[in-house]
């Protein structure tokens, strides 16, 4: 490893449509966000130990420090995250015999977002490692968390995109002229997103009807020319996600009064949701301020779009 330092960026992620039926193949709507990752790779201060520690705008959220040549953990302030970190290491070392972890080295990273969000600290940090590694980020993603890979996507993308499992991510524009009307409110409740995945990877059925109804969805939700036409789509989404799951919708448990339309995103329960109104900004933070959600984004604040 060179003494000169090497820094990497990776994009957080949103998935827009098709929540579990992208596990099946199904067309998403991913949103590659204005926040994300970054990791600095230096070489080490002590010999045979690779240094590894995570901080957010609050300071260090996590620690851990790996023996050479085996990567035996020696410290971590969270075994799981170490054991997952150390699965990544071993596997990169594999999928690349000539990259190779010696000496000792200094890693550090950033995430410039609260890491219960949701936005990705764990696909942003697949993303970086391939990078510096020089492997396929995707093959990479299987291999430790088996999910369909659109973070992943999401990380390197310049904008939102159509994503289908296995297949060439497609640029889309979703330039809507209704996007002041479009907030991402955090649920207040984070997500396993890999022990969901494993659950219904495990119980979840789909038919190829579903899949096909889901990207029809992802189409016309990317066409919408109207808030009114928007709208449609999230619940006729939300209505086929509940069905799927057999739970009810969000705005019908949380927000049956809200003046507009809500959809969840990500893993049911938890995360962020996408509201879609046309009351003013105002309204909008007190309605859900009363109900004690603070954390919520204007599209135009959180989407990333450079193209």
């Amino acid at each position: 490893m060179p003494d000169d330092k090497h820094t990497y960026h990776a994009n957080g992620k949103l998935l827009l449509t098709a929540e579990y039926f992208v596990l099946h193949g199904a067309k998403a709507i991913a949103l590659p966000l204005q926040y994300g990752q970054q990791m600095e790779v230096a070489a080490g201060s002590r010999q045979q130990v690779v240094s590894w520690k995570a901080f957010m705008n609050e300071g260090l959220w996590f620690s851990c420090d790996f023996k050479l040549p085996d990567l035996r953990i020696v410290h971590s302030s969270d075994t799981e995250k170490a054991l997952i970190l150390q699965d990544a290491l071993k596997a990169v070392v594999e999928m690349n015999p000539q990259f190779e972890l010696n000496g000792g080295l200094d890693i550090y990273t950033k995430i410039d977002f609260h890491s219960q969000w949701g936005f990705g600290s764990s696909s942003t940090m697949i993303a970086n490692l391939a990078s510096w590694a020089g492997v396929d980020p995707f093959e990479l993603n299987e291999k430790i968390f088996h999910g369909s890979g659109f973070d992943i996507a999401c990380a390197s993308a310049d904008g939102p995109i159509f994503y289908q499992k296995n297949k060439k991510p497609e640029p889309v524009d979703l330039d809507y002229p209704f996007l002041d009307q479009l907030y991402f409110v955090y649920s207040g409740a984070k997500k396993n997103t890999r022990s969901e995945v494993r659950r219904f990877l495990k119980h979840g059925a789909v038919s190829a009807a579903q899949v096909d109804e889901i990207n029809a969805i992802s189409e016309r939700m990317s066409q919408s020319k109207t808030l009114i036409d928007f709208q449609q789509s999230l619940v006729a989404h939300e209505q086929l996600v509940s069905k799927l799951l057999k739970v009810p919708t969000v705005k019908s448990t949380y927000f049956v009064d809200f003046n507009g339309e809500i959809k969840s995103l990500g893993a049911w329960g938890g995360d962020f949701y996408l509201a879609a109104t046309a009351m003013d900004k105002k309204n909008v933070l007190q309605y859900f301020g009363e109900k004690g959600l603070q954390v919520i984004f204007p599209w135009k604040a959180l989407v990333l779009n450079n193209r």
